[in-house]
């Protein structure tokens, strides 16, 4: 058994076709059946189900899969660690991050994971909704930084924190002096908030929130980062609500308690069992 057995297998677990598997793996179909026949034969057990119609795994072929992929990816993070020339093995951590999920308790996380590998390179990457499933599968990102609700059924998740839902204003606004606003308060302002094609969760929340609230909001501008937001009401474009921790100040807006009370749960989201990803929860 060798790397390219385990990465010739993952290839046929993912399509369930020989022949599409074959030529992504750069081979004819016989050899593609011969080499998992020997795979099978080595482990002495039956990896798949084989009829003339389809290809599907057995429960063994489902347990193996899993393996199969943690050791390619050891594997490939064994060689890039040693071309980048890490110490601890771990050369890079990809994070995408959802609109508002930049918090300072992730902040604390990043800090020591690279307290803890130091060599390691972390890039941040700004997530969309739609995008957080196929983003985590594909391996274009690590992990998810998302609120609870945005992350897709079936993908791994680790609770990190909550957050409280505010309303921003710009400093002098004549809703400042208030000690509470709710929702019914902000329906003759336009609002900012995140562009509906790419947060899709987010945007139908505030429209629920405002039909609850017996208007229909007017949107000033889409934006896609929390930053945005913050910069825009500053600038008076309009009001906004997003999810901010407590303390947190910026030039130029004025941050409210929303009643009621709203807080938005944020988590840790990944696919694939790297060592990366491993390293990163046991400092969670």
């Amino acid at each position: 058994m060798n790397l390219k057995t385990l990465s010739a297998f993952i290839v046929l677990a993912e399509e369930l076709h020989f022949g599409r598997a074959a030529h992504q793996c750069g081979m004819s179909q016989p050899a593609m059946s011969r080499l998992i026949g020997e795979l099978e034969a080595d482990l002495g057990v039956k990896l798949l189900n084989r009829t003339s119609r389809e290809v599907s795994l057995t429960n063994s072929g489902r347990g193996f899969l899993e393996s199969a992929r943690k050791a390619v990816a050891y594997a490939d993070m064994a060689v890039r660690a040693a071309q980048a020339g890490t110490l601890d093995g771990i050369d890079a951590l990809t994070v995408g991050m959802i609109i508002g999920t930049a918090q300072p308790l992730v902040g604390q996380l990043i800090a020591k994971f690279k307290q803890a590998h130091p060599e390691t390179r972390v890039s941040l990457r700004q997530l969309d909704e739609r995008s957080i499933g196929s983003a985590l599968a594909n391996g274009e990102i690590d992990v998810a930084i998302a609120w609870d609700i945005s992350i897709p059924t079936g993908i791994k998740r680790h609770h990190l924190g909550t957050v409280p839902m505010v309303v921003l204003v710009q400093s002098g606004h004549e809703l400042e002096n208030q000690e509470a606003v709710s929702w019914a308060d902000l329906a003759n302002y336009p609002m900012i908030i995140p562009a509906r094609d790419r947060q899709p969760i987010i945007y139908d929340s505030c429209r629920r929130y405002a039909a609850e609230a017996g208007f229909e909001p007017t949107f000033a501008i889409d934006v896609s980062t929390l930053a945005d937001t913050l910069a825009m009401v500053a600038g008076g474009v309009g009001v906004g609500n997003a999810p901010i921790v407590p303390g947190l100040t910026y030039p130029g807006v004025s941050i409210l308690k929303q009643r009621p009370l709203l807080e938005f749960s944020y988590e840790l989201a990944w696919v694939h069992d790297l060592p990366v990803v491993e390293s990163l929860l046991a400092l969670c």
